[in-house]
Formats: C-alpha cells, structure tokens, sequence
C-alpha cells in the first residue's frame, strides 16, 4: 500500500501506509527494512478489527513529524500520535482512548520484524526484567514497552507451513502468553482498559540488551510525553527558515529532512512496495535526486544537511566522477547498466550536478573553510573528468546513461548539466585564484554549449544523439530544463517552442509526462504523469514571467498530493499511484517551484 507518512532523525526511519500501518522501520542507518509491519488492534465486547480493516483518519501534527491516526469501533474512540524522537532512536507513541460505556477494551500491538532484511534466524520474547517485548537478530535489538501494564502477551511463527502468525492469536481477544520463539516470528501484546484514558508506549531501537536497556531507562527518566512536546518543538523551531512559505512547502522541507540520514546520505525513497516488481527498491543515493534536495533545503537558507551529503559523497568519487546509485552506508548499489570496454556504466549528470549544487550552496552561504576541504579532491577532480570524458568533434559529452537511466547516448539533459558544472568549477577556480584552470573548464563549458545547437530539431530539443550520429527526436520534458539550469534565455525562442510542444505532447489529466510513449508502470492507454515534470513546466512558465499558467499547473500537483502533504514519483490517469511514495525529487521540485514563483529566480 502507499506510504502516507515519513518520520525520521537521521538514525531511526519509519513508514506507515494509509491505515497507519507501520511498513518500514530503518536503524541505524536506512540500509535494510527490519520491519514487516507493525500494527494496532482494537478488541470490544466481543468485536475484533485490525486498524488495516477500519476508516482510518492520518496526517502529520502541524509543523511537525509527529503523526496521528484516529479511528472508531464499536463506539469506541482512539487517536494515536507517534513521534520519533529529535535525538535517540525511540518511537514514542501516545494512545488516547474515548470509552464513554465504560466498555471491555483490548488494545493490541503487532510487531512482525524482518531484522536485517530477512526473517532468518530471529527471536522475538516477552523480557520479564523489563516487562516488555524484544525483537533481536545479532546487532540489532528491539524492545516495546508501554507504562500500563500488558494485559496478556504472545510470540509465535510466521511465513511457514501453516503458520500465519501471532496476529490471529490477538482475534478473539486473548493470547496464548508463549513467552519465546525463533526463527520466523512475531509478537503481539495486549493493554486492557475499561474506561476513558490516555497511556504511552515506545519503540526503542538499540545494538545489544544493554543498549536498549539503557535507552529504556531514558525514556522512564524523560516520560514518553515529554519526548513527544520537545521533538514537535524543535521541528517547529526547525522550520523558522521557511517560515513565509505555505504549508505544502514547510511539509516538503520536513519529508526530504525525515529522509536525510545522519551520515549525509539522503536516499530516493524508502517505501518497499515497489519491490513486487523486481525484488529491489528506491532505496538508494542517486546523486541527481540528492542535489536537487540540497538545492531545495540551500533556497530555504538550510546549512547543516547539505555539508553532510557532501561530506558522505567526498569519497565516492571514482576517476573523478560518481556510480549510478549508492547505499545508504556508501556502496554502489545495484545496477542494469551494462559495462563495457569502450564506455563508462554511469550517469554523468550526477557528476556534473554536484558540481553545480556545490556552487549553488557556497554562493549562498560563502563557506569557504568548509569548502576548500572539497576543493581540489572534489571539486577539481570531478571537473577534470567532465573536460576529459567529451567528443572532440563535437565538444559534447560521450556516450553515458540518461537521466531516466534507459539509454546510452549523449543526452541533451546530460550535456546541459555538464555545461554548468563546468562553468560552476570555472567559479571555483577563480575564487580560488586559479586562472589557468578557470580557462581550462570555462573553455570546455562553452566548446558543450555550442554542440547543444545539434539538438534542435524543427520545433524542439531533441532527448538523445547516438554513438552513429543519428538523433532520437521523441519529446522529453527534461529539455525544459535548457532554461531552468540557466543555459538558455527563458524567452529564447526555441525554449518557448520546446515547451509548446512538450504541453502539447505530453499532458496527461492535467500534469506531464516524462515523454512520449513512456511505458514504465503503464496502466493505461496513456503514460503516467509524473510530478517531477509537472513541475518543471510550471518553473518554464515562471521563467516566462506566466505566473498564472504557472500556478496551474502548481495547483495541480498539490490536488493530486496525499491530504498528509506527501507527494509520491507519479500518478496515472485513473488517479491511481502505481510506483513510490513519498519521492524526495517531488519534494524537491516542489519547493524550488514555490522558491521560483516567490522570488523570480533558482
């Protein structure tokens, strides 16, 4: 199911689907998923429902990562609001319970654990020292705990044979109290009330007995309602920046931050749903995704997160530029580009892109003792590769991936990229006071800029130029970006051409498509619209100086948004949401249309 909610510190990650069903659970680090689901229960005179089974009302607390969810069984009224705590890795939860005929009330809490991706070799028990469940799997240990006493408690097998898991034990109301299992297991405990009341639980995240144990004794210390006040006040003095955007743009900032990891790797996307395609995820560092978020968080006037992800991608250069994708802990991640002996399985824009967000955050900020770290091992080494990795005939780029990540050629988005990250180290080196190599990249920066002309093809620019030299004219909604980046006037008249014909061509239901005839996740006769360049077609607009065309398309996208302000990668023509949820890259975009239409400028 679609991923509503996102919450997160930079060492705990969590997800939950429209029902408030937890889906992901990332620690330290969002490397693998330990989690299968994690959900609530409500048993009433007699009456059992799943949260999954009722009318569940979600969102965010204003201006905050904190989340709730309301439902009603049986007369029976419960709201939960969860926080992920500022600092630890701690799940706080409050549960507030409406029982006005002071009816039997059971409430049960589903934990079905993964831990390291897999259900191998797990133990899930009920800790008597601490009155609690554990999950634990090597490292990585779990333990759920709230301040009532469990009414009863369970833990059995799952995913083999006949055993479906603990879950149906909670049905009829009552468990079994089977203190221990291992190998594919869950858990399920159970708090009963008889009237009206409001009590806490918590998740605590640690690496051993003891690390949890001692995460535990600072939750009792601090009271799980004093985590709760203090994380919505700091995500609301977080906020003081973007404090004159609207709340679309402030719920952005705060869904890219949920994301970002406290090592500075800031993944595509972490809902797993996906994986029933091809066994594998969003969840990965594409340096593209990445320098549009830091170039969005950079324009609200944010510091800190953008030096991390520099930070973590300082040493992942490789002869000077950058993999398709990485992990989270910084590996290359997986990959279906081909390698060969006679061209590099990379996507050079990714490359070429941190270039220019690091131009874009130091102009900004003019942190030069941070940056001259960045300088020659970064900076002159991935603007090297980008002099060298061109066609001397044409000046332009050789053969790489596309942005799409579909095809081998030179791209027009690619070279557009590559041109200003030439011309943002040609301003590096010349802060620097290095004249010879500002010449040097500004020279190869001009040398691309005349070869973009050969992708103008009658009425606009075309996508692709093969090894053969012959020329893929499908429209692409990334050409609009030959304005967005800076490289041609706005009111050019082959940018106003160009985006004529990619309205015309590709507006699907009143966004657009990535291009003509694009098949990935199709469920209908026509392409899927994709936020992303909906979006870039609204900032076209902005650049025209068309605010109200702008603003429609604008408008369009926070329509089609969840009503917790989560922006998934695309949504079909039957208004159906076939791929990942929430995409920083939406976010992004988002916020640095908002910036656009604010201020006249990116």
């Amino acid at each position: 199911m679609t991923r509503y909610v996102i919450s997160g510190n930079g060492k705990l990650t969590v997800l939950y689907d429209s029902h408030f069903v937890l889906r992901e659970l990332y620690y330290p680090l969002a490397v693998d998923n330990h989690l299968h689901q994690g959900r609530t229960g409500l048993w009433v005179d007699g009456k059992f429902s799943w949260f999954d089974n009722l009318d569940v009302k979600t969102n965010y607390v204003r201006d905050s990562l904190s989340s709730w969810a309301e439902v009603e069984f049986q007369g029976i009224k419960v709201k939960i609001t969860d926080t992920v705590d500022m600092a630890y890795e701690v799940l706080a939860r409050e549960i507030a319970l409406t029982n006005v005929g002071n009816k039997d009330v059971r409430i049960f809490f589903h934990w079905d654990f993964h831990v390291n991706g897999n259900d191998v070799g797990d133990t899930a028990l009920f800790d008597p020292l601490t009155a609690s469940m554990m999950h634990y799997k090597r490292d990585k240990w779990f333990m759920f705990k709230c301040d009532v006493p469990f009414y009863q408690y369970a833990t059995g097998y799952k995913e083999m044979g006949r055993f479906v898991g603990t879950w149906k034990d909670a049905e009829d109301g009552e468990l079994s109290g089977n203190p221990i299992a291992q190998g594919s297991v869950d858990s399920v405990a159970g708090v009963r009330l008889n009237s009206s009341s409001v009590f806490h639980c918590w998740l605590v995240c640690g690496s051993s007995y003891n690390d949890v144990l001692n995460r535990n004794s600072y939750v009792n210390r601090k009271t799980p309602r004093e985590l709760i006040r203090r994380t919505d006040n700091f995500w609301k003095a977080w906020l003081v920046k973007a404090s004159d955007y609207d709340e679309v743009v402030k719920r952005s900032a705060l869904i890219i931050m949920a994301h970002w990891q406290n090592n500075g790797a800031i993944p595509a996307a972490l809902d797993t749903d996906i994986m029933r395609f091809n066994k594998d995820t969003y969840n990965y560092v594409w340096h593209r995704d990445s320098a549009f978020a830091a170039i969005a968080l950079t324009l609200l006037g944010y510091q800190e997160p953008v030096r991390n992800l520099f930070n973590f991608t300082k040493p992942l250069l490789f002869n000077g530029c950058l993999f398709q994708k990485y992990t989270c802990d910084g590996h290359w991640g997986s990959t279906w580009h081909p390698w060969s002996t006679k061209t590099i399985s990379i996507q050079e824009d990714e490359t070429a892109l941190m270039l220019y967000t690091a131009w874009h955050h130091f102009s900004k900020f003019k942190d030069v003792d941070f940056i001259k770290g960045f300088y020659a091992p970064s900076i002159k080494r991935a603007a090297d590769f980008l002099v060298t990795y061109r066609d001397e005939g044409t000046g332009l780029p050789l053969p790489s991936y596309d942005l799409w990540e579909e095809r081998l050629g030179t791209h027009f988005f690619t070279s557009l990229t590559v041109y200003i990250g030439l011309v943002s180290a040609a301003k590096f080196a010349e802060f620097f006071g290095e004249e010879n190599l500002r010449d040097k990249y500004m020279s190869s920066a001009n040398e691309v800029k005349e070869g973009l002309s050969k992708f103008y093809v009658n009425d606009h620019f075309a996508r692709t130029i093969y090894e053969d030299g012959s020329v893929d004219k499908t429209v692409d909604a990334s050409s609009l970006f030959a304005s967005i980046l800076g490289v041609f006037d706005p009111k050019d008249p082959r940018v106003i051409s160009n985006r004529s014909v990619v309205e015309e061509r590709l507006s699907v239901g009143g966004g657009i498509a990535r291009y003509e005839n694009d098949m990935y996740l199709r469920t209908d006769s026509q392409p899927n619209a994709w936020f992303i360049t909906t979006l870039w077609l609204a900032q076209q607009y902005s650049l025209e100086g068309n605010k109200e065309r702008a603003k429609g398309y604008l408008d369009w996208v926070v329509s089609k948004m969840f009503p917790t302000g989560v922006i998934p990668e695309q949504v079909s023509p039957g208004g159906q949401y076939p791929s990942v949820s929430p995409l920083v890259w939406s976010h992004a975009e988002l916020i640095r249309t908002y910036y656009l239409q604010a201020t006249g400028k990116l």
